[in-house]
């Protein structure tokens, strides 16, 4: 029985991502732990509602952060105790972590990359991200990529195999097509029946870029176009200063963290991705699934799921006036709307939980 330590900076990754794989390792015969910080409730109900063996590794989030020294001791000390011979290891610090100390007792390291911290278009100073992940590629004995920018890039790297799969995977069965939640919306705000209904699913952070589009609105100055971000986060109040500052109160929701994604994005027009860098989204793959036309970043993941004119219009990352258009566009063609929709459907079922858990056992048993 192969006895795998599945390593993360933070026990949310496990709960958002990893409990339809863990669960699929175990039903072919592999013994499963997972080490990571705890960040709020996920390590708890990990334990208690999916019987997921956790240990907790104080791991910060921070690379530089000196504490990480502390949680990599104790990490070697729970593989060196509990012998295990697989590392399959996830997130920059887990990641780095988890391949150092695997390799340190010479256990097999997976590493997946749910999207390198350097990408087209960052930052001069990220590069160092690049320099880190090649250095310990050396330490990598297979290394899974969701994406073709990242793909194309480890390929350069010296891990011993390279791989990638179509994302982390969505039940597809759960998030479909649904028209009689099509008034979710216009019940809770209140709605006109020909409002348009644009939706985001993101913490409010930096990286995912709400302020474009809440600025594309003001330029579109559309009163029957609503727009709905599902999710919370550090930018709270400076996105809330900035809907008052442009008089779009009546327009602009902050709904927090929510758990109905599914009946959001059925009852929402029009999908909005304006990202400045994603790995490959789940929350855009869910709204494919709901068959909803997207308007997201050209960037690395959204450009794998999203065909121009196809699926949906890719904009450049900041470009206002380009996010201002392509909802214009989509609030007025209704028959877009749906073949936009239709096709964004057909597409995700490649990224089906159930493909790509047989993708990744597929990788896992073979390599």
């Amino acid at each position: 029985m192969k006895r795998v330590l599945i390593v993360c900076t933070t026990d949310s990754m496990i709960w958002n991502f990893l409990i339809p794989h863990i669960k699929e390792m175990e039903k072919n015969g592999y013994y499963v732990e997972c080490a990571s910080s705890i960040t709020g409730d996920f390590y708890h109900n990990l334990v208690v509602q999916h019987n997921i063996k956790m240990n907790e590794i104080p791991f910060e989030r921070s690379p530089y952060n000196m504490k990480n020294i502390k949680a990599y001791k104790m990490l070697c000390q729970l593989i060196k105790r509990k012998e295990f011979d697989t590392i399959f290891c996830h997130e920059p610090v887990g990641g780095a972590m988890g391949r150092l100390a695997g390799h340190k007792y010479k256990c097999k390291v997976v590493y997946m990359a749910h999207g390198f911290h350097f990408f087209k278009g960052a930052p001069k100073s990220r590069i160092i991200y690049y320099w880190v992940e090649k250095i310990l590629s050396y330490y990598t004995d297979v290394l899974i990529t969701i994406n073709q920018e990242d793909y194309d890039v480890a390929l350069k790297f010296k891990e011993k195999k390279c791989f990638k799969i179509n994302g982390i995977g969505i039940d597809t069965s759960k998030f479909r097509k649904d028209d009689t939640l099509k008034n979710y919306l216009n019940k809770e705000f209140k709605l006109p029946d020909d409002s348009v209904k644009l939706l985001s699913v993101g913490e409010l952070i930096p990286r995912k870029n709400h302020e474009v589009i809440i600025q594309a609105l003001a330029k579109l100055d559309n009163p029957k176009v609503f727009y709905f971000i599902a999710g919370d986060g550090e930018l709270k109040s400076e996105l809330n200063n900035l809907i008052k500052t442009l008089n779009l109160e009546k327009n602009v929701f902050l709904l927090g963290y929510r758990t109905d994604i599914s009946q959001l994005c059925n009852s929402s027009d029009i999908f909005v991705m304006p990202s400045i860098h994603e790995g490959l989204s789940v929350a855009l793959m869910e709204a494919m699934g709901c068959g909803k036309p997207v308007i997201a970043s050209r960037i690395r993941g959204n450009v794998d799921l999203i065909e121009q004119g196809k699926g949906g219009y890719l904009c450049n990352t900041n470009e206002i006036d380009m996010y201002a258009r392509a909802v214009e566009k989509l609030a007025l063609s209704a028959g877009k709307c749906k073949q936009f929709g239709e096709y964004n459907q057909s597409v995700v079922k490649l990224f089906d939980i159930g493909l790509v858990k047989k993708q990744l056992m597929r990788i896992l048993e073979e390599n």
